[in-house]
């Protein structure tokens, strides 16, 4: 699960920017780039859950 978890927290810092890149280059409009984020969002987040906490 931690393997798992870290794939998901970097596949989730690789979607933000390209969100970003979208609405910059004018493929994308602010909503859509918006819910591009917010996906990275997530799955960044369900990486960190799925990690667990390292004590």
């Amino acid at each position: 699960m931690y393997a798992l978890g870290r794939t998901l927290q970097f596949l989730g810092l690789l979607i933000l920017p390209i969100g970003i890149a979208g609405n910059l280059a004018e493929s994308l409009t602010l909503w859509q780039s918006l819910s591009v984020s917010g996906v990275g969002v997530v799955v960044f987040y369900l990486g960190v859950m799925l990690q667990g906490k390292k004590e």
